[in-house]
């Protein structure tokens, strides 16, 4: 029978080098690492928007300003997760960290790896959607509802981490 893999497992296994916030002295190499995984993932579905923005040009789909926004929307978010201040200010300043603070980044952290990630599939879904009039629109739409999840996600972790 296997053991089941903890959060902080599975965020090992993702990121290299992550330790699992265990001591305070590598709590803003985590947060960096975190946030570089995460930026990362959101990187490659911005590439799979440009390549849908070249391909709905070339086969004159009506979605052009669409795709476009999602687009600028997945910069504008790779960006707020890339150049966050490392420990986003204050947070990893205080002297006592609780455990329970830590589980609650930790379970931010996973939850926006794994938004990021459903992030790329839907930009990849889309991409390939672009010859599809009928399936295109409703890809833009799961794409759009993603990147407000993740948004929102990305809003309550910051907050949470400046003891909002």
């Amino acid at each position: 029978m296997e053991k089941e893999t903890s959060i902080v497992e599975k965020l090992e296994l993702v990121i290299p080098g992550f330790h699992g916030y265990k001591k305070k002295e590598l709590l803003r190499e985590d947060d960096r690492l975190i946030r570089g995984k995460v930026a990362e993932i959101l990187s490659q579905a911005k590439r799979e928007m440009e390549r849908a923005l070249q391909r709905c040009a070339m086969v004159n789909c009506q979605q052009l300003m669409a795709i476009e926004n999602l687009r600028k929307k997945l910069m504008m978010l790779e960006s707020r997760v890339r150049h966050a201040e490392a420990g986003y200010r204050g947070y990893f300043d205080r002297i006592k960290f609780r455990e329970e603070e830590i589980k609650r980044l930790i379970e931010y952290d996973a939850k926006m790896i794994e938004l990021a990630e459903g992030i790329l599939n839907e930009a990849k879904n889309l991409n390939a959607q672009i010859a599809n009039p009928q399936s295109i629109g409703i890809a833009v739409l799961n794409l759009d509802d993603k990147l407000v999840n993740f948004e929102e996600v990305l809003s309550q972790r910051m907050s949470f981490a400046v003891g909002e």
